[in-house]
């Protein structure tokens, strides 16, 4: 069986003699490659294409991914069987199968640059790469909802395609932190229940869909924020196999101060949702701090800032949506050799707007200008930023890749 891994151009040069292929036709099977550079080392994060589940190893070498075959087969068996998954969960894997070719699906590449934030904030919170936990990086990667596959998470998928089900939890194991009835995943589905009884079922739709992506991003993340007591309890809990953990421990009183990082963070790096969801999300967040003033679980003060944020949120993020996808069109335009350029002549970076003129873009550090055309010039603003690969020929930068465009 023949495996494509499609890797991104500064990979494609490492990997330069691996068995490659012409084809870009997109296919389920697929594999996306990416190098990542921390602490100087070589990095490499491997996705698979239709479930997005990932695998990252730091510090590889060049013999070590040449053929890529040689890396690939092993890390992907070491991470299905971290989360307990059959070694043939994405069909028989062997070093001599994978061959190499070009990146074809933006949304793929778009979720792998939202990993690498998360890789990135890892490394820098254990103090660096040698100090990393691998095991717990991964084992986060793959929990995280993709707009690129309908808001599922990597591990769900994988585990369908095997036939493994979902461990099962038990909020006997974690010992309450708050009594039944006042926890947050009891006060969001009051909170539900009662909308959905005044709401049109296109509204509500939203409501429950923004509340469910408000659940991820407390059961994923949250647990930053806890006093160590309350870090000790959560993760005895979710070291026992309950991965909602947070929201079945903890009451009402985290949200207000969740909502911020909800709404700033969590739906733009990792969701990245339509717009008629982006556009929701303001409203519904803010109806549900008011809803928990109005039931008495928090106070009105404590939710002013929350309050703020949230009706900030959705301002931007559907526009950015749209220059990703003009700056991805402009992408699939270029005819370039990556092989062929000169260091000075190939950039690929998280890059910041600095300047915008009509059909071009200048970026930090005076790179620029990049032809993008009118369109993507009308939305594009200075401040915001991108994952982007340029390459200059003959003077003149264009677009190789992009990943996804992040308002200020």
């Amino acid at each position: 069986m023949t495996i494509v891994i499609r890797c991104t151009s500064k990979l494609l040069k490492l990997v330069a003699g691996s068995p490659t292929t012409r084809n870009m036709d997109p296919h389920p099977t697929d594999w996306y490659g990416n190098l990542l550079w921390f602490d100087g080392r070589k990095c490499m994060l491997l996705t698979h294409s239709s479930t997005l589940f990932a695998a990252f190893e730091p510090d590889i070498t060049k013999a070590q991914v040449t053929p890529l075959g040689k890396l690939a087969t092993p890390l992907i068996e070491r991470e299905l069987e971290a989360d307990g998954l059959p070694l043939d969960t994405f069909g028989r894997l062997s070093a001599d199968d994978w061959v190499v070719g070009r990146t074809c699906d933006r949304r793929v590449l778009g979720s792998m640059t939202d990993m690498r934030h998360q890789i990135e904030a890892a490394v820098d919170q254990s103090g660096g790469l040698r100090r990393l936990d691998l095991t717990s990086l991964n084992r986060s990667l793959r929990r995280i909802p993709f707009s690129a596959i309908n808001y599922a998470r990597a591990i769900d998928l994988a585990r369908a395609m095997a036939g493994v089900g979902t461990p099962a939890t038990s909020s006997e194991t974690a010992g309450a932190a708050s009594p039944p009835g006042d926890r947050i995943e009891d006060v969001l589905r009051r909170y539900l229940a009662e909308r959905k009884r005044t709401l049109s079922a296109k509204d509500y739709r939203n409501f429950e869909a923004i509340v469910g992506f408000f659940t991820s991003s407390l059961n994923g993340y949250a647990y930053e924020g806890l006093s160590e007591l309350e870090r000790k309890r959560w993760e005895k809990a979710f070291d026992a196999g309950e991965e909602d953990a947070y929201c079945r421990l903890f009451g009402a009183d985290k949200i207000p101060g969740e909502v911020g990082a909800f709404v700033g963070y969590f739906m733009i790096r990792k969701v990245v949702a339509p717009k008629v969801v982006i556009d929701a999300t303001g409203r519904v967040m803010g109806d549900l701090l008011d809803w928990l003033v109005g039931e008495g679980l928090v106070r009105a003060g404590d939710i002013v800032d929350a309050k703020e944020r949230a009706d900030a949120a959705g301002t931007h993020l559907s526009l950015a949506e749209r220059l990703a996808d003009l700056l991805y069109q402009q992408a699939e335009k270029s005819s370039i050799e990556v092989h062929a350029l000169a260091d000075e002549d190939y950039i690929e970076d998280h890059l910041t707007i600095q300047k915008v003129e009509p059909g071009v873009l200048w970026f930090e550090d005076g790179i620029g200008p990049v032809h993008v055309g009118a369109a993507a010039s009308r939305i594009a603003r200075p401040g915001w930023s991108v994952n982007i690969v340029l390459g200059r020929v003959a003077g003149r930068w264009q677009v190789i890749e992009v990943g996804n465009v992040y308002p200020d």
